[in-house]
C-alpha cells in the first residue's frame, strides 16, 4: 500500500464508523477512534485491517462461492445480479452490514487497547 492509499484508506475507516453507525457523530469514541487510526503506522494498520478482515468476513458478498448453488443459478447471481423485487432487500441487508461492520471496527479497536494494557 503506498501512502496515498495507506491515507485513503485510514479516512474510508474513519468514515465508515462516523457514517454507519446512527449518531456516531456525538459519540466521543468516534473522535478517539479517528484520532487511533491516524497515529498507526503502515504496518500497524494493516495488521489492524487483516484482523478486521477475518472479524467481518461473513458480512461480505465475497465469500467462498458454493459451486453447486451456482450451477443451479447460473452466473449472474456470482457477479451480484439481483431481480427488482430484490433489491430493497438487498439494500437493507447492505445497510445492516455496513453498520455491523462499523461496530466490528470499533469492537477490535477497544480490543486491541484492552491487549495493550494487560502488555503494560
Amino acid at each position: 500500500m503506498n501512502n496515498e492509499q495507506f491515507a485513503f484508506a485510514k479516512t474510508i475507516m474513519t468514515r465508515i464508523v462516523m457514517e454507519k453507525i446512527p449518531k456516531a457523530k456525538r459519540w466521543s469514541v468516534s473522535k478517539e477512534f479517528k484520532s487511533w487510526i491516524d497515529s498507526l503506522s503502515h504496518e500497524q494498520f494493516q495488521a489492524y485491517l487483516d484482523r478486521l478482515r477475518l472479524l467481518t468476513r461473513t458480512l461480505s458478498d465475497e465469500g467462498p462461492v458454493d459451486q453447486e448453488a451456482s450451477n443451479e443459478t447460473g452466473t449472474f447471481i456470482f457477479f451480484g445480479s439481483y431481480l427488482p423485487a430484490e433489491i430493497p432487500k438487498k439494500e437493507e441487508l447492505a445497510r445492516i452490514g455496513g453498520e455491523a461492520a462499523a461496530y466490528y471496527a470499533l469492537a477490535l479497536w477497544r480490543s486491541l487497547q484492552l491487549e495493550e494494557l494487560r502488555k503494560d
